[in-house]
């Protein structure tokens, strides 16, 4: 199992990533980290094509999308390291990056954080965050109290 969660993850990150490539405007962070290792995505063919079908996909595919598919992926290798049981000892650990995502999309819809609120950005965050622990936790225990 262990294999398959990885790769699981590894292909929600690569889709994410990919998704972000070649839909969204180059001015984001993403595209001046690839430039380090001298990569111009912004010049590339397939970001081209990519972009031209871009007013026909859901706004959510190419804007709230990737969110889940990295929620997913960091908690599906969380799962993975603490061998896919949840407890005390590494609850932190597992929610620490997407209860992130999820105050810093709420800070935004109550106006104390910066950006712009959207309720599907929510909802991927939080679907991202409970698949990986609806599929592959072994067991929820805290204390003598298990799930």
């Amino acid at each position: 199992m262990r294999t398959k969660v990885i790769l699981n993850s590894i292909i929600a990150l690569t889709i994410g990533t990919l998704i972000y490539l070649l839909f969204r405007v180059s001015t984001l962070k993403i595209f001046s980290w690839i430039n380090v290792f001298e990569i111009d995505f912004t010049k590339c063919k397939l970001r081209d094509l990519a972009l031209s079908y871009s007013a026909a996909l859901p706004q959510w595919f190419i804007f709230s999308l990737p969110d889940g598919l990295w929620a997913f992926s960091y908690t599906s290798i969380m799962l993975c390291i603490w061998d896919f049981k949840i407890n005390s000892k590494n609850i932190f650990w597992i929610l620490l990056i997407p209860l992130i995502a999820i105050i810093s999309e709420i800070g935004q819809k109550i106006k104390i954080v910066s950006g712009t609120y959207d309720h599907y950005d929510l909802l991927f965050y939080i679907m991202g965050f409970i698949m990986p622990i609806a599929f592959f936790t072994k067991t929820i225990n805290f204390k003598n109290y298990n799930l």
